[in-house]
């Protein structure tokens, strides 16, 4: 038996934000703050030129390519993924009653230690699944993508619902920086049992040299960024080693080119053969560059009216390849993630 993805669902919240909601004053301060999230250096290697030239459509731009994105405001990350996962569901033409297992990701979760997916479920009606969280950053999709394959191809589980959430706004004051360019989502698929190849492979590796290089903080440092436990400031997105989230930005078009032609080499393909990559998206151009690197036609994106919407962007630009003809039967997909931590995932699917 294989495992295919067989539903796809995403959420947004109804508040649209558009870029004359941010005054010159907040444009100003943004210039001035913490820009260690948003501003991509310079890489030395063959890659550089393909940044640069990417980089240039922006420049200057404090939204960085984005005209709107949607903001979420007193909803819930369980609900937003229960709306996802609800939808995904409907897609594929499945009852909740028949997933065997939800595993969720949320970049703001709930509560601290509590998984959405047991609630999820609950929400949903899966009274036969269990749940639990699954974190890689915003790598999550892909990665519970291997795990539920994994499941189904053992004889473990025939239905598993993946949930992914982010809604970060909430996290960002409209005054930082990386403040114009991210937005809310939520997003779902169903993987199921198969009689045809549907995920085809995974690739997938962790690099815990950069584990603090994009994390919460409250600080730079271990006074002013206590433990998370103990009593201190608001927490935010930040880096406790920002040489480390500088190298990540740099090089996320390499990373993104290295690790799919590890899962095109593992798959046996050849870049000819893939008919749409869908990426995460923290800048609208990083798709279209890896995509060039790897000589991959086309790679739709959601960067102009979503913004980067984290581990949620590799299932809306799937989403979006789907509209556009790209996920259709018999076609190979390509899929691409990286999320702090630092892993970097890439699968390949066939619909």
């Amino acid at each position: 038996m294989r495992a295919a993805i067989a539903g796809l669902g995403m959420w947004l919240p109804e508040t649209v934000r558009e870029n004359d909601a941010w005054p010159d004053a907040l444009l100003e301060a943004a210039k001035r703050g913490d820009r260690t999230l948003v501003d991509v250096p310079r890489a030395t290697d063959w890659v550089d030129a393909i940044t640069q030239r990417h980089l240039a459509r922006d420049a200057g731009d404090p939204f960085v390519g984005a005209r709107r994105r949607h903001v979420a405001t007193d909803e819930a990350a369980w609900d937003a993924e229960a709306r996802a996962g609800r939808a995904a569901l409907e897609d594929a033409s499945l009852e909740a009653d028949q997933l065997d297992a939800v595993l969720s990701w949320s970049i703001v979760t709930d509560r601290p230690l509590l998984p959405t997916a047991t609630k999820v479920a609950h929400a949903l009606g899966a009274t036969r699944a269990w749940g639990a969280g699954f974190d890689a950053g915003c790598a999550s999709a892909i990665t519970g993508l291997d795990v539920a394959a994994g499941l189904i191809e053992s004889g473990r589980a025939r239905h598993v619902l993946l949930t992914q959430s982010h809604l970060i706004t909430r996290a960002f004051p409209m005054s930082h920086p990386a403040a114009p360019g991210v937005g809310d989502c939520a997003t779902a698929m169903v993987v199921s049992a198969s009689e045809r190849p549907g995920v085809l492979t995974c690739f997938a590796a962790s690099h815990g040299a950069h584990w603090d290089a994009v994390t919460w903080v409250r600080g730079r440092d271990d006074e002013s960024d206590p433990p998370w436990w103990k009593a201190g400031g608001d927490y935010g997105p930040g880096s406790r080693a920002p040489e480390g989230a500088k190298g990540l930005m740099q090089n996320t078009v390499r990373f993104g080119v290295e690790t799919c032609a590890a899962a095109l080499e593992r798959a046996h393909l050849d870049a000819s053969e893939i008919s749409a990559l869908a990426s995460v998206q923290p800048r609208g151009w990083i798709p279209e560059a890896i995509a060039e690197g790897l000589g991959v036609a086309h790679a739709p994106t959601t960067f102009t009216r979503l913004a980067h919407v984290g581990g949620c962007g590799v299932v809306a630009n799937l989403i979006e390849a789907r509209r556009h003809g790209h996920a259709a039967p018999d076609r190979n997909v390509l899929l691409y993630a990286q999320g702090a931590g630092f892993t970097r995932a890439a699968a390949i699917v066939r619909f």
